[in-house]
């Protein structure tokens, strides 16, 4: 048995000695520490008249709540529960998970029993029958750390499964918050068209009475009518947009089209105020920036794997095995099989393959460097770019309100002036259009604040402090 240890110790000495010949060798490859990537300190277009508002605290899940509206938050209770792209990202996680369980497995000696059992016989010759049982045990030491850096691999594949979770969780909540507002915009205007629509009938219905008294040119009534079918198509046209916007929202929270409607409410659009200052590293906190940042920590370890994979593998194994003869004198002649015994195997040349796979991996590990640094500078432009909006939103909606009170009155001028014969219909039909537009324009940028503002929270990865 000594003479047997002896021999192995030897045998696997003169392998690590002839592996060590090899320059490309690592034994123990570098531990993985995050990339340190150079941001400002604060945001460009954080302090662009930005009004101060009290402290906002919204959790990572549940940041729609800023709105403080009861339906969109139903919405998005459903959403977390039923959406499909949301089961697919949580399944891959799940893989991710038994994927980490496998590496893991590889710590623990492997036990393997077999059992066999034959009847032969031939032609004038007795039956014999026999079987036997045997149990093999093998070990494979960890002595390069190749296991633990599978392991730490797979452990960082687990967390961007997770991130990636998160970011789709995200973007999901973030398609379904903005077709619930269009929906709202889309019901606000619609209401402002069935005004017009029926102030508009009024003033057909009264030119048409004085063309047909002589009063008026038969122009004025056509002007009116002309007007009125554009304001009835733009019904038809917000209509169609509602109920596309509503089948996405279907979609989005895993119903089919004919198994979900919103119904139509009064309200109040309110643009919800964020603070004025937003911390910058919020932004490392975002779902992508961090699959990015556990991507690349899976594939250090795949690159610390392609270093090592020139050091030889030393199994340890043990068998045993007995017979049916051996049960036969079991107990007047105890006997059984075994061995145990040690094997080392190592590759001393293989053409460059694992030349080519070392620079395989360090050039994947650069381009996932390289993604982890973009994905901060994306997402610290989505930020200054909802910033940005934020305040020109604010500005455009000031002098949009001005505008619509100048329209406003210019509509009662113009009508008065018709009135009076001082102008033709044509005046008053202009004043009439701008404004209807001015009051479009306002819904319209109602809608792209609110949008903006749950790009902002998205852009900060769901948080706000």
């Amino acid at each position: 048995m000594q003479s047997l240890v002896y021999k192995n110790v030897i045998s696997l000495s003169c392998i690590l000695i002839l592996t060590a010949c090899s320059s490309h060798v690592v034994v123990h490859p570098p531990e993985y520490q995050i990339p340190i990537v150079q941001v400002d300190d604060q945001y460009k277009y954080a302090d662009l008249n930005w009004t101060p508002t009290s402290t906002i605290q919204i959790s990572a899940g549940q940041w729609w709540e800023i709105y403080q509206d009861p339906v969109l938050s139903q919405l998005m209770q459903q959403l977390n529960l039923e959406n499909f792209t949301l089961k697919q990202a949580e399944a891959r996680y799940q893989q991710a998970q038994a994927l980490l369980e496998i590496q893991r497995a590889n710590r623990i000696p492997n036990i393997t029993a077999t059992s066999s059992a034959n009847r032969n016989g031939a032609k004038n010759t007795s039956t014999s029958s026999q079987f036997g049982l045997g149990i093999q045990a093998s070990w494979v030491p960890d002595l390069w750390g190749r296991v633990a850096k599978a392991i730490e691999g797979q452990q960082a594949n687990l967390e961007a499964n997770q991130a990636d979770l998160d970011a789709i969780k995200l973007n999901q909540q973030l398609l379904a918050t903005e077709a619930y507002w269009t929906i709202r915009v889309l019901d606000a205007q619609s209401d402002v068209l069935g005004q017009t629509e029926k102030s508009y009938l009024r003033s057909v219905q009264i030119l048409k009475n004085q063309y047909h008294a002589g009063m008026i040119a038969r122009a004025d009534v056509i002007q009116a009518e002309t007007q009125l079918k554009q304001v009835q198509i733009q019904q038809i046209e917000a209509t169609r947009d509602r109920n596309l916007q509503e089948n996405i929202l279907a979609v989005l929270q895993g119903k089919s089209v004919a198994q979900f409607q919103l119904r139509k409410q009064k309200q109040t659009l309110t643009v919800p105020q964020l603070p004025t200052q937003l911390p910058s590293p919020l932004l490392i906190q975002r779902p992508d920036v961090i699959r990015a940042e556990r991507e690349l920590a899976s594939i250090h370890a795949e690159l610390g794997l392609a270093q090592t994979a020139w050091l030889p593998d030393l199994t340890i194994g043990l068998n045993g095995n007995l017979n049916n003869q051996i049960f036969a004198h079991l107990f007047s002649s105890p006997q059984y099989l075994w061995s145990a015994g040690l094997q080392a195997t190592a590759m001393l040349f293989d053409g460059g393959k694992r030349d080519a796979e070392i620079a395989q991996a360090q050039a994947h590990y650069a381009e996932k460097l390289a993604a982890y640094r973009q994905s901060i500078l994306t997402g610290w432009k989505e930020v200054e770019d909802a910033l940005l909006q934020a305040s020109s939103f604010k500005q455009q909606q000031v002098e949009q309100s001005k505008l619509l009170a100048l329209a406003i009155e210019n509509e009662q001028v113009a009508m008065r002036r018709y009135n009076a014969g001082l102008v033709s219909y044509l005046e008053v039909i202009s004043a009439q259009n701008l404004r209807l537009q001015a009051e479009q324009t306002i819904l319209q940028l109602q809608q792209s604040q609110l949008n903006n503002t749950a790009q902002l929270v998205a852009a900060l990865g769901g948080r706000v402090k």
